[in-house]
């Protein structure tokens, strides 16, 4: 590529990168800015400015980082030289994670599309009962359903929980779940599950509607009310996939998902044999050394389904070998493994708070990427 087209890369990139701080902070960060703000026990003022600076110029764009892990306290141990290894949000989801999965993304981005690719290599997932799409209704294998005959598949499912997903969407964000009541499906609030529902209170949307699983009774000790995942983040290159980060993440306060985002914990997991670190997390760096809702001891456990999981991950993964880096989200039945979701760019939030900075795990060189060519461009 010649000096002037790089140069152009990265002139575009610096603008998009400014253009969109605020909306990364607002979005993304606001909570942790806010922490910052409010923390009685944060560094000199002159050295805040000063490792923000260093880790600005490092990394060519806004250290938010420096606010998410708590880099700012004065409690924070960590030199300025393992600061840098914490990777910031936008670099990894517009500069690295683009250019692992180019055109592949929307395999991950689309629910439905999901679906279709892992029925189609046969990979273990929630079965899909049918689909809403702007009014009308779809079968699992796309054919038009009457409300009639949607108030039939619902009825006849015997499931404990069905799940409402919008086709596009992450974090747990817009999900409706309804359990099974004297043969009918309620949610928290008594809504019955039918064509109504959709037609009144969904109305324009595109959503997928799945089973739940039985979720294994050793998962269910830790936290039962939620499907508890493993989040497994692969690498795969020339069809050789490996594990790169594993965690727990478990649902609480009586939340019926186990997302993050959502007011769920998360654990580390040895990659290695299952066990458990001693401690979880929440997003505003809180942690635990049991389970707030079960009282279920972190050290020293060690998960009883880990190794059969780990195997279904790297497999899935060679399967979907087109996309570099992904997220598995894995949940353990009474059968076995099973993919609830995968992403192209699973997020790193959770992940640097139990590993501390993957900038050495991915073997990232910051000033390499802002000058490549990449899908990053197409939307800037």
């Amino acid at each position: 590529m010649s000096a002037v087209k790089k140069r152009l890369y990265y002139f575009w990139k610096k603008m998009a990168e400014k253009q969109t701080r605020k909306s990364i902070a607002d979005v993304h960060f606001k909570e942790d800015i806010k922490r910052f703000e409010q923390s009685t026990n944060r560094k000199p003022e002159a050295q805040i400015k000063r490792e923000m600076k260093a880790l600005q110029k490092y990394w060519d764009c806004f250290p938010f980082q420096y606010y998410r892990f708590d880099l700012f306290r004065k409690d924070c141990k960590l030199q300025l030289e393992e600061m840098k290894k914490y990777v910031p949000h936008y670099f990894l989801f517009n500069l690295f994670y683009p250019l692992s999965f180019k055109d592949y993304g929307i395999l991950c981005e689309d629910k439905l599309l999901s679906y279709a690719m892992l029925k189609a290599y046969e990979i273990a997932q929630p079965k899909l009962l049918f689909c809403f799409d702007n009014n009308r209704f779809f079968s699992s294998e796309n054919a038009p359903l009457l409300p009639e005959e949607v108030n039939t598949v619902i009825n006849a499912s015997a499931t404990e929980k069905l799940f409402i997903k919008p086709r596009f969407g992450v974090g747990g964000k817009g999900i409706f779940v309804f359990r099974k009541e004297e043969n009918r499906y309620v949610d928290d609030q008594q809504n019955v599950l039918d064509h109504n529902f959709f037609l009144n209170v969904l109305k324009d949307g595109f959503y997928i509607v799945q089973e739940g699983l039985v979720q294994h009774a050793s998962i269910n000790n830790i936290y039962p009310n939620s499907v508890n995942t493993f989040r497994i983040v692969t690498e795969c290159i020339e069809g050789e996939a490996r594990i790169l980060f594993s965690i727990l993440r478990m649902g609480s306060g009586g939340q019926q998902v186990d997302n993050a985002s959502s007011g769920g914990m998360y654990i580390k997991i040895n990659s290695d044999n299952g066990q458990l670190n001693d401690f979880a997390y929440t997003t505003d760096r809180s942690t635990f050394n049991a389970h707030p809702d079960t009282n279920f001891i972190f050290k020293g456990a060690v998960l009883e389904n880990w190794a059969e999981a780990k195997s279904f991950a790297l497999e899935a993964a060679i399967q979907f070998r087109e996309i570099k880096y992904l997220g598995w989200d894995v949940a353990v039945s009474t059968d076995g493994p099973s993919i609830i979701e995968f992403n192209h760019h699973p997020g790193v939030g959770i992940v640097q708070d139990c590993y501390g900075g993957i900038r050495d795990d991915l073997k990232i060189v910051p000033k390499e990427w802002w000058y490549k060519s990449n899908y990053t461009i197409k939307n800037l």
